[in-house]
């Protein structure tokens, strides 16, 4: 390789460890003082949280849907195609 080329290949590589390893310090930080503070824990509530309200509105949801469901099918009439169907309904 062309030593110019060798230097800034030196460089890029130089430069990429360098903010991997600002990178990867920063989170370590950042994860240390979210545990020190709480965080984690607060998250962890809130996640539960949130999932009970939601399971608390969907299944009630869900049972209405499959009552309404089973009183009103959407079952197409037994043995007509759809061409028939828009045939009799005049759209085809």
């Amino acid at each position: 390789m062309h030593p110019v080329s060798v230097l800034t290949f030196g460089i890029f590589l130089a430069g990429y460890i360098t903010a991997r390893w600002d990178l990867v310090t920063q989170l370590y930080e950042l994860a240390i003082f979210a545990w020190d503070h709480g965080v984690v824990t607060s998250a962890a509530k809130g996640f539960a949280v949130l999932t009970i309200l939601f399971l608390a509105l969907l299944i009630p949801i869900e049972r209405i849907a499959a009552q309404e469901a089973e009183l009103h099918p959407r079952a197409p009439e037994a043995g007509i195609s759809a061409r028939e169907q828009l045939r009799r309904r005049g759209s085809f």
